[in-house]
C-alpha cells in the first residue's frame, strides 16, 4: 500500500523554519529531493508567508511609495481607459494596489491572480483600503502561471512585479502562456540577471531565479521594445528592470475586441471557456467545475472537480 504522507510537505516543519528565519524554499526542495523550484514549492512557500508582504509594505511606506510610483509612471504609458489589465503573481495585492491608486487612467477591468489563495484572501482587505477607485474593477482569482485560466488573446496589458522571479526552471513555458493571453503589451518588472553583480548573479542562481529573458522572448516570436532599470529597489543584489514586450500576433485578437463585456475565464491553460454558475465556474465540454472559496475563484487544474452533470 502506498504511503500517501510522502505526497505532501511537512507544513509544521516549514512553519517552524519560517518563524526561525530559515529559507522555506530550500527546506521544501530538500523535502522533495529536487534542485529547482516547482509550482508546488512556490505555492507552499508563499502561502506560509501570507500577510508578511502587507506587514513589510506598512513598515516601509517611503520605499514602497517610491517603487510603486516609478512603476506606475512606466505602466500608465501603455494603458487606455477601455483596456483590461492583468497582474500575474499578484501576491497580497500590495504592489498592485499602490500602482492602481497612482495611475492617471484606471483600466476598465483589473484582473489579478496568485498561486496562493491565502495571499489573495489577506490581500483583498489591503486592496479595499488602499487601491482606491480601482478596487471596484478588481477581479482576483487563484491560478498557476504555467496554465493561466484565461482565453487566448483576452487581456490588453499584462504586468508583474517579481512574479516570474523564482521560475528560472520554466521561464520559457510561462512566457509562452503570457504571449497566448496578451493582446497589446507585457510590462514586466522583474530581476535582470545580466546587469547584476557577480555576487548578485550567484545569489540568483542559488535561488533559482530567472535569466536570459531577452533570448527567450526572441525565441518565442516576441519583441522587447524597452528595458528600463528601476531606481527605487529594496535589494541591490536583486536589480529590477522594466521589460516592455510586444507579444506575437494571433488571429484571436479580432474576435476578442469585446473582451471587457464577457467572462474571460477558461479551463486552465486552454482556450476552452468557462461558464459561471452558482458562484462556481464550469465547462460543459470537459465536464469540470472549479470552486469559489470566500468569493475567490480557484482556477487550478488540481482544484477541478469532475461534475459532468453540473450543467444539466
Amino acid at each position: 500500500m502506498k504511503n500517501n504522507q510522502f505526497d505532501y510537505f511537512d507544513i509544521l516543519q516549514a512553519k517552524k523554519s519560517f518563524k526561525e528565519g530559515g529559507n522555506i524554499t530550500d527546506l521544501l526542495k530538500a523535502q522533495k529531493n529536487v534542485d529547482l523550484n516547482t509550482a508546488e514549492i512556490i505555492e507552499t512557500a508563499y502561502d506560509l508567508q501570507a500577510g508578511s508582504y502587507i506587514e513589510y509594505t506598512k513598515n516601509n511606506p517611503i520605499l514602497v511609495s517610491a517603487y510603486t510610483t516609478e512603476l506606475a509612471v512606466l505602466l500608465e504609458k501603455y494603458i487606455g481607459e477601455f483596456d483590461s489589465l492583468l497582474d500575474i503573481g499578484t501576491g497580497e495585492l500590495t504592489t498592485l494596489s499602490q500602482i492602481i491608486r497612482r495611475l492617471k487612467i484606471i483600466p476598465k477591468k483589473i484582473y489579478a491572480f496568485d498561486i496562493s489563495w491565502s495571499r489573495i484572501y489577506k490581500g483583498l482587505f489591503y486592496a479595499e483600503e488602499f487601491m482606491g477607485m480601482g478596487y471596484k474593477k478588481l477581479m482576483p482569482f487563484v491560478a498557476d502561471l504555467n496554465e493561466i485560466p484565461l482565453l487566448n488573446k483576452s487581456i490588453n496589458i499584462t504586468t508583474s512585479s517579481h512574479a516570474l522571479e523564482p521560475n528560472g526552471g520554466n521561464l520559457k513555458e510561462i512566457m509562452n502562456e503570457l504571449f497566448r493571453i496578451t493582446i497589446d503589451k507585457l510590462v514586466l518588472f522583474e530581476p535582470c540577471f545580466e546587469i547584476n553583480t557577480k555576487e548578485g548573479q550567484e545569489r540568483m542562481e542559488k535561488l533559482g531565479y530567472i535569466k536570459n529573458v531577452d533570448k527567450i522572448v526572441e525565441e518565442l516570436g516576441g519583441k522587447i521594445i524597452e528595458k528600463i532599470a528601476i531606481k527605487n529597489i529594496a535589494n541591490p543584489l536583486n536589480p529590477t528592470v522594466c521589460f516592455v514586450i510586444t507579444p506575437p500576433l494571433a488571429t484571436e485578437i479580432l474576435s476578442n475586441k469585446i473582451i471587457n463585456k464577457r467572462i474571460l475565464f477558461s479551463v486552465p491553460g486552454t482556450n476552452i471557456p468557462l461558464e459561471k454558475s452558482d458562484d462556481n465556474y464550469f465547462s460543459k465540454r470537459v465536464g469540470l467545475c472549479y470552486p469559489t472559496l470566500k468569493g475567490i475563484p480557484v482556477l487550478k487544474s488540481k482544484a477541478a472537480i469532475l461534475a459532468s452533470s453540473f450543467g444539466d
